[in-house]
């Protein structure tokens, strides 16, 4: 087992608030080095880096702190700047003289990692994301029709409230990540539990609920209101709703058996209700 470098005393060995900052705007990219093999660990260490040059003298200490990152990690890519600055804090010690070896720097991080991974996936992929897109639908409805000649700018509202949703929620994890996990690398288990991401979740999975009741509301009223050219009288809304009911309970049924694809089921459902209502 690699122990740690011995100090030098012309090593720079305290990290400063720009370094956080470099290892912050580089964690933006952790995903573009993803490898199969290793997964983000490329790019965990190119964003751990600012902290390496920083910590480290010689390039023999700087090109072993570079190798000891370059394994397997994974967690979420929003998430990652806590891990990443608790490993920066570990880093330090380690460079200071404290006598962390490369096992126990590992197992700090995948002990985070694994977590922040099973929570975040739930908030971000499968909660937080169909949500913003449902903002984004919505908001198209707030704006009238536009006139036949000219461009419809009703377009750009939907991907950007879309952006502007997702991002008002994952920007704070991407920008303030590295400095809490700094500050919080004795006590990781205060960092998790200062995230609230469950609570999160919860939040935005009642919110999407509202928002997609609220969405189909809004194209069933004009579609039970529409001419009826048939002449189907009280027949004509009874057959646009009845997909819908059907569908409801199709979904019912179900997310029995896949109770986590909840959002993939109702969108489906109601797709496919849309569709059929609008032959009646």
């Amino acid at each position: 087992m690699i122990g740690p470098p011995s100090p030098s005393p012309s090593s720079p060995h305290h990290l400063r608030g720009i370094d956080l900052a470099k290892i912050t705007s580089r964690s933006l990219y952790i995903q573009a080095l993803f490898a199969p093999e290793r997964q983000q660990g490329p790019g965990f260490a190119f964003a751990l880096l600012p902290a390496i040059t920083r910590l480290y003298a010689t390039a023999g200490d700087r090109g072993r702190a570079l190798v000891r990152h370059m394994g397997f990690f994974g967690t979420h890519p929003v998430l990652a700047g806590y891990v990443l600055g608790v490993t920066a804090r570990l880093e330090e010690r380690r460079a200071q003289g404290a006598p962390i070896l490369d096992a126990e720097i590992e197992q700090a991080k995948r002990s985070l990692a694994s977590p922040l991974a099973a929570l975040g996936d739930p908030l971000f992929w499968v909660t937080l994301r169909p949500f913003a897109g449902l903002v984004g639908i919505l908001g198209m409805t707030l704006f009238p029709l536009a006139d036949r000649v000219g461009p419809d700018f009703r377009v750009l509202v939907c991907p950007l409230l879309m952006l502007l949703t997702y991002n008002a929620v994952a920007l704070n994890h991407r920008v303030f990540g590295a400095r809490r996990g700094y500050a919080l690398a004795d006590e990781p288990g205060k960092l998790l539990h200062s995230l609230r991401l469950q609570s999160l979740r919860t939040f935005f999975e009642r919110m999407s609920a509202f928002a997609f009741g609220a969405l189909i509301v809004l194209t069933l009223w004009p579609m039970t209101e529409s001419a009826d050219p048939s002449g189907l009288g009280a027949a004509h809304p009874a057959g646009v709703l009845l997909p819908f009911a059907l569908g409801w309970l199709g979904t019912a049924i179900l997310l029995r058996r896949w109770p986590g694809r909840c959002v993939e089921i109702a969108l489906t459902a109601a797709l496919v209700a849309l569709v059929v209502s609008t032959r009646v």
